[in-house]
């Protein structure tokens, strides 16, 4: 059996684009199979190839494991600007994080702009456990591109290998 250099976890965003607005009647869905934008999809495949296992970090549900089941479409984004009702709270993020025991050896990659920066950082009182590979890219389209060129080359982004 070979070594494998994979990393343990990724948290990749969720993303608007859910597979409601194409197929509204379809009912409940696994988050897998949920969000199906573009960017969300090229972090998926990149968690898949790369790593042991993924969360998908939900406004609405927080962290989300690929075959958590989300009943009905939502439209809620994180803001700096606060919350609104239907954002999960702060204090209930937190306690899903300890519940999820993930006591890392290695930072965690976290797919996403940074906006996620100070939200995890919150998260885990301040700790530095995440990293942001794509922290450095000038928008969304070059973050598209660089983990698509990941999974294509099978090389890792600096900060998940």
């Amino acid at each position: 059996m070979g070594i494998s250099n994979k990393t343990n976890l990724i948290i990749i965003a969720s993303g608007k684009p859910k597979i409601w607005d194409k197929y509204p009647n379809i009912g409940p869905m696994k988050a897998k199979e949920v969000y199906t934008g573009t960017f969300h999809r090229l972090s998926k495949a990149y968690a898949e190839q790369f790593a042991n296992d993924y969360l998908i970090l939900s406004p609405k549900y927080g962290f989300l494991r690929p075959d958590d089941i989300i009943s009905e479409t939502y439209d809620v984004r994180f803001t700096i600007q606060g919350t609104n009702d239907n954002t999960i709270q702060m204090e209930e993020l937190k306690k899903q994080w300890q519940k999820l025991q993930i006591n890392p050896t290695e930072r965690v990659p976290m797919l996403g702009g940074k906006k996620f920066r100070g939200l995890l950082a919150s998260i885990t009182d301040g700790k530095q456990l995440f990293s942001f590979p794509l922290e450095g890219a000038t928008g969304i389209g070059v973050m598209q591109r660089e983990l698509k060129q990941a999974v294509e080359t099978n090389m890792p982004l600096y900060g998940t290998e």
